[in-house]
């Protein structure tokens, strides 16, 4: 099976599974701690067993690098980089931007190519192909040119925000912060907004290659790029340990400005 194909049913198998969850299911219940040291919520447990399931089910040879488990050598050579829901507090406060986020690699994030973000809410489905584009339920789409008179940056926001992020907020004419990264930088890429932009003083709370590695790729084929906060072409090593600020742009001069 294809690999776009695989993804797609890991997606819409996860979707399928949460909408038909009890309203009294609780998942933001603490159920443990994950491979990272954070806690595991009880939404966040479901949706990667259903992952890990399926790809035994289907007999899918690839390892697993995941929030929750962490990395799992299946005995393949590529990795799904998975983050079964990113936005977790989103989705157990009802907000509907959350997703399940996949990306396939072998060595790093750099090397990634396909990843698919799905919002698990609306199912609005994003895919990259490294070297063919990327699209929003199976249309291209790209970047947008930014404006100072009109313009929408996404940023992480609240306890730990860095004070530089003060002056970024100066650079756009609208800032949201909307709690889900992949999500967010998938803004970015269809060109609903200009930026996503992140300083967190706390490292535990930097962002993390599973939050952003399918992001990224379907970010660079819209054809916009993630750097760090230094400038440098972002790219993280296939652990959970790795963590980082970063900023998403689709236009070059964003990145002049902000940096």
């Amino acid at each position: 099976m294809a690999v776009k194909a695989v993804l797609n049913k890991i997606a819409n198998e996860i979707m399928d599974k949460y909408r038909g969850l009890p309203k009294d299911f609780a998942g933001h219940i603490a159920v443990g701690k994950g491979a990272s040291g954070s806690d595991t919520s009880k939404i966040d447990k479901f949706a990667e067993d259903a992952v890990l399931e399926f790809l035994d089910r289907e007999d899918v040879k690839i390892n697993v690098l995941s929030e929750e488990i962490g990395f799992v050598d299946r005995g393949a050579d590529k990795v799904l980089i998975l983050d079964p829901i990113d936005g977790t507090v989103n989705c157990v406060r009802g907000i509907p931007f959350f997703s399940i986020s996949m990306a396939v690699a072998t060595k790093s994030m750099s090397d990634a190519d396909h990843g698919l973000v799905k919002n698990l809410y609306t199912g609005d489905t994003y895919y990259a192909r490294r070297g063919g584009g990327a699209e929003l339920n199976g249309h291209r789409i790209t970047v947008s040119k930014y404006n100072r008179d009109d313009s929408v940056f996404l940023m992480f926001d609240g306890r730990d925000t860095a004070p530089e992020s003060a002056k970024v907020r100066e650079l756009a004419t609208r800032v949201r912060t909307m709690g889900c990264a992949s999500l967010e930088m998938c803004l970015v890429a269809q060109g609903a907004v200009q930026a996503h932009y992140m300083n967190c003083l706390r490292h535990d709370r930097k962002i993390r290659i599973v939050d952003i590695a399918a992001s990224t790729l379907i970010l660079r084929e819209a054809g916009g790029e993630v750097c760090d906060l230094k400038g440098k072409r972002l790219d993280m090593e296939l652990t959970l340990d790795d963590r980082r600020n970063f900023l998403a742009y689709g236009d070059p001069s964003i990145k002049e400005l902000v940096l």
